[in-house]
């Protein structure tokens, strides 16, 4: 078969690929936007008509009032569906050109934008590049879809005058053990997402692109710059480091501190998802419903929540130094666990990618560093630490103290 053919090229079996010129998710998430908000507020329309009867019965059972929830929902949902159109209106579409075309496992996938935002050296893109597995659970009326995020890069644009306003570039390295895109997008399947946003007067400008990834052996983009070494994304890496960490000098090495209640959000949502699940294990108890099903949810709520304390009081202090690492977790300022590792025995520092929450558009992963010994258990050397470049500058902070090379995959 000759070569050009989609055999060896699969990604011309997605026609949204078919050409280095792929459009961004506005025209999409326009017209959806617009088709959840309408239908759920046909849904919740009678109820706004049945507000008296709705209002007179909250009076005898206080929790029927979570029936004007869902009118509340519909007004946000149309609040984000013209906020869409909008964004759609202001910027365009901005197809994304990218370089090499497709991005390349084991290479590098850069890109550039043309967009019609007047060019300010001091504006900020912010880019982030998403393997992604989307899957299906459930069957029948419980079928659902779900995502999670296999791998992640995070840092800032270069900029530059475009022939109508801004012209972004990025470009990242990827790593060669990931997983391809599949042209085909139904069922389970990989995907590689790039978003862009920056926080502009009146409208913010965000923008998502569905695009191809394969192992083409393409190894170079002409993008001169990647994006890890945007003066934004060192400075960002840093500040969230110090954010998270109180790290100092010693002589001979450095000693790094992560202390309880930093970036607490993941503690607190699994702490209150516990209790609100704990409570109504109680409340089926108290009124007399089916043992079985209180005590599943109170012990489901309990567990929870105990996850939820533990994330919020621990603690961990890590020493760095040409003899090698020490390890030790708190929890509520009690030691609980000590560990060593001589240089000598170093093998890898890993960084871990842990659990991601969102928050509107915005998701957020985290990372953890781990050591790997010769013989020994990983464990912990740095946490709750929010981009992968702020994981890379600990680690070769680390390997830079240790006074060692590291070889092969370190992720």
């Amino acid at each position: 078969m000759l070569f050009g053919m989609s055999a060896e090229q699969p990604w011309l079996d997605n026609k949204a690929w078919k050409n280095n010129s792929i459009a961004s998710d506005a025209r999409r998430a326009h017209w959806v936007m617009w088709g959840v908000a309408l239908f759920w507020n046909l849904v919740s329309l009678p109820l706004l008509f049945q507000f008296q009867d709705i209002w007179q019965k909250v009076q005898r059972e206080p929790l029927t009032a979570l029936a004007f929830l869902f009118p509340l929902v519909g007004l946000a949902l149309i609040v984000l569906a013209i906020n869409a159109t909008r964004q759609k209106r202001r910027f365009g579409l901005t197809p994304l050109v990218m370089d090499p075309f497709p991005g390349s496992l084991g290479g590098q996938l850069g890109g550039r934008i043309e967009t019609n935002i007047p060019f300010d050296s001091g504006r900020h893109f912010d880019v982030g590049l998403t393997c992604v597995h989307s899957r299906i659970s459930g069957s029948g009326k419980n079928r659902s879809r779900s995502e999670s995020v296999v791998w992640r890069g995070d840092g800032v644009c270069h900029t530059g005058r475009g022939s109508g306003g801004t012209m972004l570039e990025f470009r990242f390295d990827v790593p060669s053990n990931l997983p391809a895109s599949q042209p085909h997008q139904s069922g389970n399947y990989h995907l590689w997402r790039v978003s862009v946003s920056a926080d502009l007067p009146g409208i913010d400008f965000n923008r998502s692109y569905n695009i191809p990834v394969f192992a083409t052996g393409e190894q170079n983009s002409t993008v001169e710059k990647g994006t890890e070494s945007h003066p934004a994304t060192v400075d960002a890496a840093m500040d969230g480091v110090n954010s998270v960490a109180d790290i100092r000098s010693v002589p001979g090495g450095i000693e790094a501190y992560f202390p309880a209640l930093q970036r607490p959000a993941q503690g607190v949502f699994t702490l209150v998802f516990g209790l609100f699940f704990a409570a109504i294990g109680i409340g089926l108890g108290v009124n007399d419903k089916s043992l079985f099903m209180s005590s599943i949810f109170f012990l489901v709520g309990a567990v929870c929540a105990c996850f939820g304390i533990f994330y919020l009081g621990k603690s961990l202090a890590v020493s760095v130094n040409r003899e090698g690492l020490r390890s030790r977790r708190f929890l509520f300022g009690y030691p609980l666990t000590t560990r060593k590792l001589a240089v000598g025995d170093v093998r890898k520092i890993e960084i871990k990618q842990g659990a991601t929450m969102q928050s509107g558009n915005k998701k957020t992963v985290y990372y953890q560093l781990y050591a790997h010994g010769r013989n020994s258990r990983a464990f912990p050397l740095a946490e709750r630490l929010t981009a992968r470049a702020e994981a890379e500058l600990l680690r070769d902070t680390y390997v830079t103290y240790l006074g060692i090379e590291l070889h092969g995959n370190q992720d």
